[in-house]
């Protein structure tokens, strides 16, 4: 994981946190004159749908100059939002590009991307609100969630569907669209050679629906095992 943290107590709980669980936070820079980003998320009890107020903070530290090339070990896959600054943002997508290492992008907080950002971009996963047609501009697989109607997908050599979501008792929808990443993008790595989208967005599908049915961000995604 490559990122920014205060030298406060949030920038600790959290890096202990992901370490908890296994995350590599070497990359993790921490800035002693910083505060840690932080979000306050705000659940509708009737529905579980989320509003998040966001302060960027140290997110913000992370420039193009710390992306002049990917770290070491070369990764699998790089996925990346826009919770960074946006310059850094096309750096990294760049420094990919070069070292020939496929990106995951889910483009959130939405906003306009210049044409160069989306060529040879192997994964887009964007929502219903930003959704259009990106293969004409050089992305390989088009992954569009629809909330509770599913996940429609389209791809360059011309596969597309509707996949339907799973019935689930929604409680609260944080983090289900960061599981929903997650789960597909290690499918993405895992598959070897032979990437099945379909398989991919079905096991993600899952996975989501699993969070939506429990409180809470990082508490709330499930376990591998769960998916079995």
């Amino acid at each position: 994981m490559i990122g920014a943290v205060g030298g406060d107590t949030y920038g600790v709980q959290l890096r202990d946190s992901l370490g908890s669980y296994g995350v590599d936070t070497t990359g993790v820079r921490v800035l002693d004159d910083a505060q840690t980003g932080v979000a306050l998320i705000v659940v509708d009890e009737p529905s579980g749908q989320n509003r998040i107020i966001l302060s960027p903070q140290a997110n913000h530290a992370l420039r193009p100059h710390h992306f002049a090339e990917l770290p070491a070990p070369r990764p699998d896959l790089l996925i990346m939002q826009l919770e960074i600054p946006f310059d850094t943002v096309l750096q990294a997508l760049s420094a990919a590009r070069e070292a020939g290492v496929p990106v995951l992008l889910n483009p959130a907080p939405a906003r306009e991307l210049p044409r160069e950002a989306y060529a040879g971009l192997a994964h887009l996963v964007v929502n219903v609100r930003v959704g259009a047609v990106f293969l004409q501009k050089g992305v390989r697989n088009v992954i569009i969630t629809l909330g509770g109607r599913g996940v429609y997908y389209a791809t360059d050599d011309g596969k597309s569907a509707l996949v339907d979501a799973l019935k689930a008792n929604v409680v609260d929808t944080t983090a289900a669209g960061d599981t929903f990443v997650g789960s597909y993008a290690l499918s993405v790595v895992n598959s070897a050679n032979v990437f099945d989208i379909d398989t991919a967005i079905r096991a993600a599908n899952k996975a989501s629906a699993i969070t939506v049915s429990r409180r809470g961000a990082q508490v709330s995604i499930p376990w591998k095992d769960e998916l079995q």
